[in-house]
């Protein structure tokens, strides 16, 4: 098994500092540098490693890059926030590590994939469709986690700033019931400049194209792709059936194939069959359309955008019961 590369030799134990008082420092960077490591992906803020520590535990490193300039004090202060978080919706990040050079943050490992690999992955024969109930209890935690997210870092412009499928990690209960986890969030304010910006999520938005100042709207802007994402079952960027254009924006194509008249040709094939749910498709992709608006003042909040779907699972829960 690999490991992570060295990041030089400390010349003595490097103890990390733990976010958790409760938990006791059951290892320290010496423990993570021989721990076998698997690389999980490499994304546009660094790569991200599966390490199984020989004292048992196995946690997510990722190790970000193009931070160099960043000092200590910027650094610590931004990881303490982050690492004192705790909400049911969100990788709980356990500690950090800072050098010149090097800065790590490692998170708990309680993943089975990410909802990319749910959504697209193993299509075809053999596979276990998802089914629409399924689909809306994956929309409800990632809203509830982005909505945390706005509430609690109120100073940050963009709190998460990377919101995609692929930074939403799935914990699978049993064959049809998910738990969702955002991961990759709050790094915005580390990011050195506007070049690199371009790389996360956010800057598919339409304000960032147009050189507009970012806000909270456009992590809503991405929710409401991630949404769109998991109503249509397409990929969005990818091309579209007959259409030589790639639809970077996954809510044009919508919005074309819609045009002001519900249509059930946007659904993902997997949840078409289900027509009592259609009603319930047709009010999650408004509100994906409204989260995706053009301008960043005409979309809602996400604390609505929460109400409006936990309204929307409350009416199902009842009209399932009776």
């Amino acid at each position: 098994m690999p490991h992570l590369e060295s990041l030089g030799d400390p010349e003595k134990r490097v103890e990390l500092d733990f976010f958790d008082k409760e938990m006791p420092a059951a290892f320290d960077l010496d423990d993570l540098l021989r721990a076998s490591a698997q690389v999980l992906g490499k994304g546009k803020l660094g790569t991200t490693y599966k390490v199984t520590l020989e004292s048992g535990p196995v946690v997510v490193v990722k190790r970000l890059k193009n931070m160099n300039e960043l000092s200590k004090k910027e650094f610590t202060q931004q990881m303490q926030l982050l690492g004192n978080m705790r909400h049911e919706n969100l990788v709980q990040i356990l500690s950090f590590y800072y050098s010149k050079e090097e800065k790590l943050v490692i998170s708990k490992f309680d993943s089975s994939g990410t909802l990319f690999e749910l959504l697209h992955e193993n299509r075809g024969v053999g596979r276990v469709p998802l089914d629409w109930a399924t689909r809306l209890s994956i929309i409800k935690d990632i809203a509830k986690g982005l909505t945390f997210l706005h509430q609690s870092l109120p100073s940050h412009k963009v709190p998460h700033a990377n919101l995609k499928s692929s930074n939403v990690l799935v914990i699978q209960r049993n064959s049809q019931t998910y738990h969702l986890k955002l991961t990759d969030f709050g790094f915005l304010p580390l990011v050195p400049s506007r070049k690199y910006t371009e790389d996360l999520a956010i800057g598919k938005s339409p304000e960032f194209a147009q050189g507009k100042k970012l806000s909270q709207k456009a992590d809503v802007y991405c929710f409401g792709i991630i949404l769109l994402e998991v109503i249509t079952g397409r990929i969005p960027g990818e091309i579209s059936p007959g259409n030589d254009e790639t639809m970077d924006d996954l809510s044009n194509w919508v919005r074309m194939v819609v045009n002001n008249d519900w249509s059930t040709d946007i659904l993902d094939v997997e949840i078409l069959a289900a027509k009592e749910d259609h009603d319930e498709m047709l009010k999650l992709t408004k509100i994906a359309l409204d989260c995706t608006d053009l301008t960043p003042e005409k979309r809602p909040k996400m604390i609505q955008v929460l109400t409006s779907i936990e309204e929307i699972d409350r009416r199902r829960s009842k009209g399932l019961d009776q």
